[in-house]
């Protein structure tokens, strides 16, 4: 599939099922998706911004805002800037950030993660949670993200993979290629949406090849960590 036709497709897809979006991850993974970004977020605790002032923290890929939310609770001194291609997600995310009286710190705004309109070296950290797969382009998602992160700023993904083992593999892949796309229908009303999802984590690059692939855009001291038996990975990295 072509850069822009993936992007296109992922876009109209996102628009579609955004009003349950949230309710359809939280049933599927059985909150689980709740942990996981909670760890994501805890690797760039402790980051400070320049002499120690605010921290500024790009989240690409967002969709509606969970990532930004848990970085502000987490993060009381840092301004987020969450980015996504669909219209309909960011709405819902900024709904969500006006709820809970985050508008000052949380900024929601529509555009491509893989050309950024921000200045070399603008934010302390980026993260990106279940999104990266969806770019039409990992390799220039990675040097995008390296390239407005400051010298000394941190990557951290969060992303699914495919769980390897004899027994638990094949019942995860079962579970994920039959039942996961059948509920997800049932309640999106989109046929195609929770298709897509099984089918971009099989071509998302494995563990040591998504690792490689970060050293090659520039990023040290890669490394990651399997959440639940390989169901998804979290994987840092630095700009020196």
């Amino acid at each position: 599939m072509e850069e822009n036709s993936k992007k296109t497709r992922v876009r109209e897809m996102f628009d579609s099922i955004a009003p349950r979006y949230d309710l359809l991850n939280h049933l599927l993974s059985f909150g689980v998706d709740r942990l996981w970004r909670r760890r994501m977020v805890g690797v760039v605790d402790g980051l400070e911004g320049p002499d120690g002032g605010e921290l500024g923290v790009l989240t690409p890929h967002d969709v509606t805002g969970d990532v930004a939310v848990a970085l502000a609770r987490r993060l009381p001194a840092a301004r987020i800037t969450g980015i996504d291609l669909s219209g309909e997600m960011l709405a819902v995310g900024r709904g969500k950030v006006a709820r809970r009286g985050l508008c000052d710190r949380i900024e929601l705004v529509q555009g491509d993660a893989e050309q950024l309109s921000f200045p070399d070296g603008t934010f302390d950290a980026v993260t990106i949670g279940f999104g990266i797969r969806n770019f039409g382009s990992i390799e220039a998602g990675l040097a995008e993200a390296f390239r407005v992160l400051r010298p000394g700023g941190r990557l951290c993904i969060l992303e699914f993979s495919t769980p390897r083992g004899r027994c638990f593999g094949p019942l995860y892949r079962f579970y994920f290629h039959r039942i996961l796309p059948l509920v997800g229908r049932l309640i999106s009303k989109d046929d195609s949406a929770y298709t897509y999802l099984p089918e971009s984590v099989d071509h998302f690059p494995d563990n040591l090849l998504f690792l490689r692939l970060m050293g090659q855009a520039g990023f040290a001291a890669c490394r990651s960590r399997r959440q639940m038996r390989g169901i998804a990975y979290i994987y840092e990295g630095r700009k020196e």
